[in-house]
């Protein structure tokens, strides 16, 4: 069988088995190694003897994109996704810490996109990371903003960390935040990091819980177990970011899905 054009950037290849064919596939391209990508379609198989029953392998070949190519990718699919919602406005991205950071300005219907509490915005945030995931092929990372309100949130959140911890060292008792998505969760987490006299931990189920601000003067979590912020916040950044462009996690925005 001869190789088969799948779309302008995608290649079926088949080989004697899964070396060969990725040989011919950088014939093909006429790339390096580090410049292609593919998956394994069929393995294939030796057959008996390596007579009978013989099957070639068989993989799907790519040119790796350039960040810029998936920066211009992504505002395309947004810029479309928000004229579908009749939703006029600008949508610019940027590359930072290997996220690519896109900003949605509007025209005066930030909040629309927003939704209470942001839930709106982690939702568009997903349905983005799976729309280009998809048309890549690959995984990417994003962070979605709208306004600029990712950025007064996490500001505001900060500021009610450090007044309850303060309201901790001073009464000796535990306080509590207000349920939270995982990133909110993180950055409080990491806002309190830096104080030694405190520990943070989480409560709850689902999505939405709730963060316990402690004393280390009190031990902390309950039974003894004692947990700095900054590896609370790495938890839940790995809980809340493990899920690339097309897994079922939501918005990376101060992850490093």
């Amino acid at each position: 069988m001869q190789d088969q054009d799948v779309n302008p950037s995608d290649v079926i290849v088949e080989g004697k088995n899964v070396e060969e064919a990725v040989a011919k596939g950088l014939e093909r391209l006429g790339v390096s190694r580090d410049e292609m990508e593919y998956e394994v379609l069929d393995e294939g198989s030796q057959g008996v003897f390596g007579l009978i029953g013989t099957k070639p392998a068989k993989i799907v070949v790519r040119k790796k994109s350039s960040d810029g190519e998936v920066g211009a990718k992504i505002v395309e699919m947004t810029t479309e996704l928000m004229r579908l919602m009749g939703i006029g406005g600008q949508v610019t991205t940027r590359l930072e810490d290997d996220i690519h950071r896109v900003d949605i300005e509007t025209s005066g219907v930030d909040g629309l996109l927003i939704g209470k509490k942001g839930e709106s915005l982690e939702d568009i945030g997903h349905l983005l990371r799976r729309m280009v995931g998809k048309r890549l092929k690959k995984s990417v990372r994003m962070d979605v903003d709208v306004g600029g309100y990712k950025k007064r949130r996490s500001a505001a959140l900060k500021s009610k960390a450090v007044s309850l911890a303060a309201r901790v060292k001073s009464t000796g008792k535990d306080m509590q935040m207000e349920p939270l998505p995982a990133a909110e969760r993180r950055v409080v987490h990491l806002a309190l990091a830096g104080d030694p006299q405190i520990r943070t931990h989480t409560v709850g189920d689902g999505d939405l819980k709730n963060v316990v601000i402690s004393s280390v003067r009190r031990g902390g979590r309950a039974g003894g177990e004692r947990e700095t912020g900054g590896d609370r916040g790495r938890r839940e950044e790995r809980a809340d970011g493990e899920q690339g462009g097309e897994g079922d996690g939501r918005d990376q925005w101060a992850a490093g899905n």
